[in-house]
């Protein structure tokens, strides 16, 4: 008989069904929009303002000297880097000149993960190599936004198959599936949604509000500082949140769907407790 790690004196262990929610049912898939849009819009800007910079795109010395400095053990102190094995490896990277060419590769790095991010395209990989990038700057002793960044990245990659719901991966995942559920292009039937298709209409509202709410938040990123940034901010979060929810749908909802429905979402399919599996099917 096969043990099950899951259980404890037969009874099965299960996850809270606010855990299970926020990272598998796609009503919360506005969560990891928002999350994303933040986090792609920080690689972004990162990876662009360093373009025209040759320290960075020529002769890679930004790098290089980040390198040094975190490989150094001060006499008498303590090393930027705090693990032997780790300041090993940048000395080797030193030794062979490796920022010629690695400085470059970061900045492309920084920009394809914001632009994946941001439109939500194999977004859990996205993630993924983000938080790894911001392991490395924190091992090499580099704090900053690093530790916040990597912590959004870890949810966003738990939250793989429902936080590019609001972006290209709604098409993209069931075309290409997981490497242990092939999707149509490689004969499976990964989807992300078991529940019937919406009507066209509330569709294109639906999406237009969070295409709204996204440039809304992206205009006050580029553009805006202080509180009108904040409030257009909150504004931006608000839109993206009730649409995600199914909230205040103004156009016809589904045959049978009540009006209070289409305001604050059916109770049926996605509203019960059943609608956690929505992502997972």
């Amino acid at each position: 008989m096969q043990h099950d790690p899951a259980t404890t004196n037969g009874t099965r262990l299960e996850n809270p069904r606010w855990i299970t929610a926020l990272f598998s049912d796609k009503r919360f898939a506005w969560v990891w929009l928002i999350a994303r849009v933040y986090l792609g819009w920080q690689w972004l800007t990162s990876g662009w303002g360093k373009l025209d910079n040759p320290a960075w795109m020529e002769t890679g010395m930004a790098v290089r000297g980040f390198w040094e400095r975190a490989a150094t053990v001060p006499e008498g102190g303590r090393p930027v880097a705090a693990y032997d094995w780790y300041r090993g490896f940048l000395q080797f990277m030193l030794d062979i000149d490796a920022h010629t060419w690695f400085a470059p590769m970061v900045v492309g790095g920084e920009i394809l993960v914001g632009v994946a991010l941001l439109v939500g395209a194999l977004t859990g990989v996205a993630a993924f190599f983000g938080a790894f990038m911001n392991m490395n700057f924190m091992l090499a002793g580099t704090a900053s936004t690093n530790p916040v960044m990597a912590l959004i990245a870890i949810g966003i990659v738990i939250a793989w198959k429902i936080a590019g719901w609001w972006g290209v991966d709604r098409v993209l995942l069931p075309a290409l599936g997981a490497p242990w559920q092939p999707g149509r292009l490689f004969g499976g039937e990964a989807r992300v949604s078991s529940e019937e298709p919406e009507p066209t209409a509330v569709t294109v509202e639906r999406w237009v509000r969070v295409l709204l709410g996204v440039g809304i938040a992206l205009y006050a990123l580029a553009v805006l500082t202080g509180p009108v940034q904040v409030i257009l901010l909150l504004l931006a979060g608000v839109l993206v949140a009730v649409t995600g929810m199914g909230w205040f749908t103004i156009t016809g909802g589904r045959p049978g769907e009540s009006f209070s429905d289409r305001m604050f979402g059916s109770r049926g399919g996605s509203g019960s407790t059943g609608g956690s599996d929505d992502a997972a099917t």
